[in-house]
């Protein structure tokens, strides 16, 4: 397992890789609750066989792990978001045991929110 100053970095340089998010939708509409810091989400359904994600956030610790999971799953089909296992997310990452409580669960809230966004459009 990485040491935390070396998954801070990384997920630091994820945060360089977050495609801009849409300056309009910066508003209580996109925002995702339950997280400690600020996070918005975006989507574009109208494909549902290949959804557009952008996400955003306050915190570059949040914007490299929001990072991390847009590249795993932007472009994916709406059925496989709506099956998306967050904990194996974690696993392949090497994140299982490196992330403080409140972004594990802010994390949680992030693909929770995602998963019914998406099944609602």
């Amino acid at each position: 397992m990485a040491s935390w100053e070396q998954l801070f970095r990384h997920l630091v340089q994820q945060a360089k890789s977050l495609p801009e998010y849409p300056a309009e939708c910066r508003d209580d509409d996109h925002l995702v609750g339950g997280c400690e810091a600020k996070v918005w989400l975006w989507l574009d359904t109208s494909d549902p066989q290949a959804v557009v994600i952008r996400f955003d956030s306050e915190s570059r610790i949040v914007r490299g792990l929001l990072a991390l999971l847009q590249q795993r799953l932007d472009g994916c089909s709406a059925a496989e978001i709506s099956t998306f296992d967050i904990d194996k997310f974690y696993r392949e990452e090497g994140l299982d045991n490196a992330l403080s409580p409140s972004r594990s669960n802010g994390l949680y809230q992030v693909a929770k929110t995602l998963k019914l966004r998406v099944v609602e459009r």
